[in-house]
């Protein structure tokens, strides 16, 4: 398996598992972790340990903390500009807002780290050959695009990213409110799975709708088996009305995928409709989700893998013929 990491700028920051469609539970995903035996998952807050330090004495702070944080803070600690840029980061207006928001909405991690404690067993179950992150958390200064990153091996997670989609910086960074519906604690741990899904699978690019909803299929359900108790509107990130319309309207998203030939086509118009985040999905109504194909790809991956119990988690992710998948799914929603 292949490891992939997603890069940043140290310096600036330095259930029950929902039913397939065939209303049957998973048993492969039924499993023990109670006799795991792993290290419970300690967060280290980088962010208090940043913010906290004596102005008068910053040099001497940053190398009494930089053993701790070195992700954050492997940089030359002596050069000048490294600590004006740090100094900057760390009085920035913005910044210190946001650090006190953080303490306001995390005063203590510890529900988190009971949750991906719980995760990390079940890596561990189907993943024995593959470490287990260290976790930091930070103040990223607003990093939208990456809210979870993995560094050299280690977790980051910039904790002013899940503030609430009340928060009001989030309103004028521009992004738009179906984004900023997800930037809330609830989806913390969800986005750490997410990219620890990266971190053990390197996947390809779907060249093709079937080979782009497989694909997606299978991060999902590797979310169903990190994340059992999660909710299913959580792990899609929809609103649970919008997940409710894909469960009320399944028969006949597949039926308008097959009807117009869809399911085979490589056109990038229509790959953009069915995978693009947004509001909705221009092809329905307004009450409907976007990424309409990442919600039938993961309906067809748990249909595969309910009919076809002897199939592993990692079997499943290393599998690169997606007809095989979809022939061996039956799949069929109920009308």
């Amino acid at each position: 398996m292949a490891h992939k990491f997603r890069l940043f700028p140290i310096l600036l920051f330095i259930a029950v598992v929902l039913n397939s469609c065939s209303g049957k539970a998973n048993r492969n995903l039924n499993i023990d972790v109670s006799k795991t035996n792993i290290s419970p998952v300690n967060i280290k807050r980088y962010e208090k340990q940043l913010f906290n330090i004596e102005k008068n004495s910053f040099k001497e702070g940053l190398k009494k903390i930089a053993p701790e944080f070195p992700v954050f803070l492997k940089a030359d600690l002596d050069d000048t500009l490294n600590l004006i840029r740090l100094n900057d980061f760390v009085t920035s207006p913005l910044n210190t807002k946001l650090y006190d928001s953080v303490l306001v909405i995390f005063p203590t991690l510890s529900p988190y780290e009971e949750q991906l404690t719980e995760a990390f067993k079940r890596y561990n179950f189907y993943f024995p050959e593959i470490g287990l992150p260290n976790v930091f958390s930070y103040v990223s200064g607003l990093s939208y695009e990456y809210p979870v990153q993995f560094y050299a091996g280690d977790m980051i997670v910039a904790l002013d990213m899940y503030l609430g989609n009340n928060f009001t910086e989030y309103r004028k960074t521009g992004l738009p409110l179906y984004k900023i519906e997800r930037m809330n604690k609830d989806f913390l741990v969800r986005d750490c799975i997410n990219e620890m899904y990266y971190y053990t699978y390197l996947e390809k690019p779907g060249k093709n709708v079937l080979q782009k909803m497989i694909g997606e299929g299978k991060r999902l359900y590797f979310l169903d088996a990190m994340l059992p108790k999660t909710p299913d509107n959580i792990k899609i990130g929809y609103p649970e009305q919008k997940l409710n319309w894909c469960l009320d309207n399944e028969s006949k998203i597949w039926a308008f995928m097959i009807e117009n030939d869809l399911i085979f086509s490589s056109d990038m118009l229509v790959i953009r409709k069915f995978f693009t985040d947004g509001p909705y999905s221009h092809s329905f109504s307004s009450e409907s989700p976007a990424r309409l194909g990442e919600w039938l790809g993961w309906q067809i991956v748990r249909a595969y893998m309910n009919k076809n119990q002897e199939i592993t988690l990692q079997e499943l992710l290393l599998e690169e013929d997606a007809q095989k998948i979809l022939t061996g799914s039956r799949y069929k929603p109920k009308k």
